[in-house]
C-alpha cells in the first residue's frame, strides 16, 4: 500500500465511530436533545457515513463523504422531488478533536456547527 493510502486510511480511521452534529454554541458537556447524530465508517479505501436515527438506530446514508487532511465534507441524499446537484455541502475544519463549520452554499442554513465525538 502507497504511503498516500496508509495515510489516507490512517485519516478515514480518525473520523470513524459516532458523532453529534450540534449549533456551534451548544454545550458539548450537556449534549443537547436537539442534535442530528451521525456515524461514520472507514471501509478499505473509503469513508462512507449515515445519519442515525435516534428511535431505531437505522442508518440513513449520507450522499458523500469525503475527508482532505483536516477538512470533512459532507452531503446528504437528496430527497426524490429534488436533484442532487441542489443539494448543500456540510465543510467542516479539524480543531482540537471536534470539527467546525457550515453549509454551502448557506443559503437559509447560514448558523455554525459542530462536529463532537460521541461519549458514551
Amino acid at each position: 500500500m502507497s504511503d498516500d493510502r496508509l495515510q489516507s486510511s490512517d485519516a478515514a480511521e480518525s473520523v470513524a465511530g459516532k458523532w453529534h452534529l450540534l449549533d456551534l454554541a451548544a454545550d458539548e458537556t450537556h449534549v443537547p436533545h436537539h442534535r442530528v447524530d451521525l456515524v461514520f465508517h472507514a471501509d478499505a479505501d473509503q469513508l462512507r457515513g449515515a445519519i442515525l436515527s435516534r428511535g431505531s438506530g437505522a442508518e440513513i446514508p449520507l450522499a458523500s463523504v469525503q475527508l482532505d487532511g483536516d477538512t470533512l465534507r459532507l452531503q446528504m441524499q437528496a430527497p426524490k422531488d429534488r436533484d442532487q446537484a441542489e443539494m448543500p455541502f456540510l465543510v467542516m475544519h479539524r480543531m482540537n478533536g471536534k470539527f467546525e463549520g457550515s453549509w454551502m452554499p448557506s443559503g437559509k442554513m447560514d448558523r455554525g456547527l459542530k462536529l463532537v465525538r460521541h461519549r458514551s
